[in-house]
Formats: structure tokens, sequence, C-alpha cells
């Protein structure tokens, strides 16, 4: 009968090795869904990079179609295209889509460096556009840096010579 009850004994598990198991598949758990947020936030930004390179390229279009200048103001975490008013000679702003402001800006620090424009464009007092977009299809030559707010890890460069398109790539650290 003692060895009947220990053969019983055998089959099964102790808690202490269903506890132990348990806290590894949680452990693992933890990884593995910490790693896709991380990722989640890595796709929204490389999209967010793609889609700005894609709304440059429709103002540089738009500019082109319509034989007006167009520019593009960038902020710290804000961007706003604008359309120059030649009878005004003002910068009149263009929120219309597909050229509002996502909310997905808010979370990237952008920043703009740009080759001096020597020509005249609207009144002294109003601020040139930080790119500005001109009818014969031309752009200012820029690079725009754009990584998300606390972040700089992930940093996408958006650049032109003012000729070519523009491409968006992740810039290496």
């Amino acid at each position: 009968m003692n060895r009947l009850q220990t053969g019983k004994r055998a089959l099964g598990f102790t808690l202490i090795e269903l506890l132990v198991v348990v806290a590894i598949v949680a452990v693992m758990a933890g990884m593995i869904g910490t790693s896709f947020i991380g990722s989640g936030r890595s796709q929204a930004m490389e999209g967010f990079a793609h889609r700005m390179a894609q709304r440059i390229e429709l103002a540089r279009d738009r500019a082109l179609q319509r034989n007006k200048e167009w520019g593009l103001y960038i902020a710290e975490g804000e961007y706003e295209f604008a359309e120059f008013d030649e009878l005004n000679q003002t910068w009149a702003p263009y929120g219309l889509r597909p050229f509002n402001a996502e909310a997905f800006a808010s979370e990237v620090q952008m920043a703009a460096e740009v080759e001096e424009y020597e020509g005249e464009m609207g009144s002294e007092e109003q601020i040139l556009p930080d790119i500005i977009f001109f009818s014969s299809g031309e752009v200012t030559p820029f690079e725009l840096t754009l990584h998300p707010i606390g972040d700089p890890s992930r940093v996408w460069l958006l650049e032109s010579d003012g000729f070519s398109r523009v491409q968006a790539e992740p810039k290496e650290r």
C-alpha cells in the first residue's frame, strides 16, 4: 500500500512547481507586451514621417497647379501650411484636409534646417514660412528632423534639395 501511494504522488505537480511556471509565463508575457508597446510607438512615428512627406509633396503639387506660392511653418510640436495671397501680400493659413495638422504632431518635436531665401514675399512684418513651395514646382532646400518628444533616439529625417521629391528616412544616431 505504501508503493501505491508513492506512485500516485509522483504523477502530479507540487504547488511550488506550478507557481514557478506561472511566474515564468507572467515574466515572459510582460516582456512580449512591452516590446509590442514600443513597436507601436515606433510604427506611429514612421507613419507620421511618411504622411508628412506626402503632405509636403501635395503642397508642392498644389502650388504648381494653382500657380501660387505655398509655405510650411514649423514649430516645436506643430506645423501649418499657408498659401500666399498676392493681392494682400500676406500668407494665409490653409488648414483644410489633407493639410490640416494631425493630433500626433503634438507628440513630435520638429526642427527645420533651411537654406536662406534671398527674395521678398509678403509684408516685412510678416514672418516667412520655414519652407516655401514655389509655383514653378521648386521648394526651398530643407532638412526636417522629427522625433517623439522625450525619445530622441527615434529620429526621422525628411529632406529635399529643392528639385527632387522629399525623402523620409530614419536618421542614424
